[in-house]
C-alpha cells in the first residue's frame, strides 16, 4: 500500500521505517505502524497518510487502500509522484501506467521526477521542461 510521509524526518515505529515522501509498505506493516502511539499522533496530524483507491466504495476496508498510483485519481497521483524519491518505485509506476489507462499527465510527471532524481533538471521545478 502507498503511505506518504509528509514530514521532513524518517519515521520509525513498530519495526516499520517511513522515509520522507512516498513509501510502499505491506498491509501488515501498516497495521503495526498505525497501531503505535507515536504513529497514531502523526496520522492524526496528517503528517502520515494513506491513499484509497478511487473506486473503493463498497469494498472491504482491507481492499480500499491503493497499491499503486494507477488506483488513484490523476491529480493526487501526480502530487504523490512529485513527492517520490525512490527511482525503482517511479519506474514501476511508469510501467503500470503504460500498461493500464495510459494517463499522459501522470506519465509525464513520473518522467519529470525521474529526470530530477537523475540530476537532469535545473533544480527549478517550474522551469524544467
Amino acid at each position: 500500500m502507498l503511505v506518504q510521509n509528509k514530514g521532513k524526518y524518517v519515521r520509525h515505529a513498530a519495526g516499520v521505517r517511513l522515509l520522507p515522501g512516498t513509501n510502499e509498505i505491506s498491509a501488515p506493516e501498516w497495521k503495526r505502524f498505525s497501531g503505535h502511539p507515536i504513529a497514531k499522533r502523526l496520522i492524526e496530524k496528517g503528517e502520515v497518510i494513506t491513499f484509497e483507491k478511487d473506486d473503493a466504495e463498497g469494498e472491504d476496508d482491507n481492499d480500499t487502500q491503493a497499491q499503486s498510483v494507477t488506483e488513484i485519481n490523476a491529480n493526487p497521483a501526480i502530487d504523490l509522484v512529485n513527492d517520490t524519491y525512490t527511482p525503482e518505485l517511479l519506474v514501476k509506476w511508469k510501467q503500470e501506467e503504460e500498461e493500464g489507462d495510459t494517463r499522459k499527465t501522470v506519465i509525464e510527471a513520473i518522467e519529470k521526477q525521474m529526470a530530477q532524481l537523475n540530476g537532469e533538471g535545473d533544480g527549478n521545478a517550474e522551469g524544467d521542461q
